[in-house]
């Protein structure tokens, strides 16, 4: 079974909550970005002017002094001070402190201490022939992408929930109103032209504009197809008559004259054309009468496996008598919606074609399946077959090959089968037996 295909409208709105988030996330991430970058120059700038203070004392003994006096007030948590001039004692907060030259970002892993936070900025310099290393706290910028994650999922989160539950409903109700132009679209291809989209009169977006000109043109189609049944109900009217009279005249001139033989089949053979030419007129009638779909009202399940039988029983003495193989292959029971005088008449014109166009000796089976709830119908022969390129026009009305042109027919059988399998909304397809023909039509499952 062919796939449904992806909800536009599901699809559409998949793609604006995809583009929401990912505005979303960006508009978060440049945020942080600059946020961080403000914070972490203005660390910048605290540790620049903290080593400022430093470098500005006269000697080393004064830095010496100033650092003792800070490192009595510095909690390692918030600030790391670690100075260690050459020939003197070291002074630090903490146990291990990397130098730093210049600006650094420094984890827990890199500090050996009591107290240490996770992240520090570090400012490292070399003063009094050894290092002076000083190192902030990241707490603040730390805690802040914490705060913006946990801010971005409250946000997101229920804005994406609520969004697609919102555009589900909206889709779901755009779908089911493009559904509605679909099945009116697909019973107008059907032959029910009397079929309309259903429209609110509040509606006034694009969806009821295309169901109004869809409305619009099954109203002109309706009208244009009851003016022609009507032209040609008028040309049947005026043509019947007229070729009934031409028969009539034909026999009573054979049965009240005394023609000789040669006069007697001049009149013979125009009986039998006219007799052709009313055949062929009934048969366009009828084709006409199928496409219109006039006949639909009268479909209810049909037995496939005893109408497959009952057809090919009826043709097996014809079958017998021209010398050709007539076989059925239908092991289960198989049902279809249909008219059943007209799925008949579809088997009897093309087994009637098999027996017209396979030689004497040849073979014509018809088989009966089931597949993934479908019924298929098979003729096949081996006959000379159709070629590929003409199996589009053998479809048309009065084409007939070349081959065929020395044999009877009026080139309306395989117009009728087409005709009969759209009316049924079957897929009729036209195959090679290599040698021969192979008609198959595939119903669909029964509802």
């Amino acid at each position: 079974m062919t796939a449904r295909p992806l909800s536009t409208p599901l699809r559409l709105t998949g793609i604006l909550i995809a583009v929401f988030v990912a505005v979303l996330l960006l508009s978060f991430a440049a945020s942080y970005l600059v946020i961080r970058s403000s914070f972490d120059h203005n660390l910048r700038d605290q540790l620049e002017a903290r080593m400022e203070v430093y470098l500005d004392l006269p000697s080393a003994e004064g830095r010496q002094e100033r650092v003792l006096e800070d490192l009595a007030n510095a909690d390692p948590a918030l600030i790391l001070i670690d100075y260690r001039p050459a020939g003197r004692l070291g002074l630090s907060n903490v146990q291990t402190l990397p130098f730093a030259d210049g600006f650094a970002t420094l984890s827990e892993s890199d500090i050996s201490g009591h107290d240490i936070d996770d992240s520090y900025l570090a400012l490292g310099l070399e003063v009094d022939g050894g290092r002076l290393t000083l190192a902030m706290t990241r707490a603040q910028m730390v805690d802040m992408a914490e705060v913006f994650v946990a801010v971005l999922l409250i946000s997101l989160l229920p804005t994406l929930a609520i969004s697609a539950g919102f555009g589900w409903i909206f889709a779901r109700r755009t779908r089911l109103r493009i559904d509605k132009i679909g099945t009116v679209l697909h019973d107008l291809q059907g032959g029910n032209l009397a079929v309309r989209v259903p429209l609110d009169p509040a509606d006034r977006d694009d969806l009821a504009a295309i169901g109004r000109a869809v409305n619009a043109m099954a109203g002109a189609q309706e009208a244009a197809m009851a003016t022609l049944r009507q032209t040609t109900t008028d040309i049947a009217h005026d043509l019947k008559t007229p070729i009934q009279r031409v028969a009539l005249t034909l026999d009573r001139l054979t049965r009240r004259t005394v023609l000789a033989a040669d006069q007697r089949e001049f009149v013979e053979q125009a009986q039998a054309e006219t007799d052709h030419i009313a055949k062929t007129f009934d048969a366009l009638l009828r084709i006409a009468q199928i496409e219109a779909g006039a006949l639909r009202d009268r479909f209810k399940p049909v037995d496939m496996q005893a109408l497959t039988h009952d057809m090919v029983e009826m043709f097996a003495a014809s079958a017998e008598e021209s010398g050709h193989s007539l076989t059925l292959s239908a092991p289960a029971p198989c049902t279809v919606l249909g008219d059943r005088e007209l799925l008949g008449q579809v088997l009897a014109n093309l087994i009637e074609n098999g027996l017209r166009h396979v030689p004497t000796g040849g073979q014509i089976a018809v088989s009966l399946t089931q597949h993934a709830g479908q019924t298929v119908l098979t003729v096949a022969d081996t006959g000379p077959g159709i070629p590929e390129v003409e199996r589009a026009n053998v479809l048309r009305r009065l084409y007939r090959l070349e081959a065929s042109r020395s044999t009877p027919g009026n080139g309306l059988g395989l117009s009728m089968v087409a005709a009969i399998s759209d009316l049924h909304g079957a897929t009729l397809l036209l195959g090679d037996t290599a040698p021969g023909l192979r008609v198959t039509l595939t119903f669909p499952p029964l509802r």
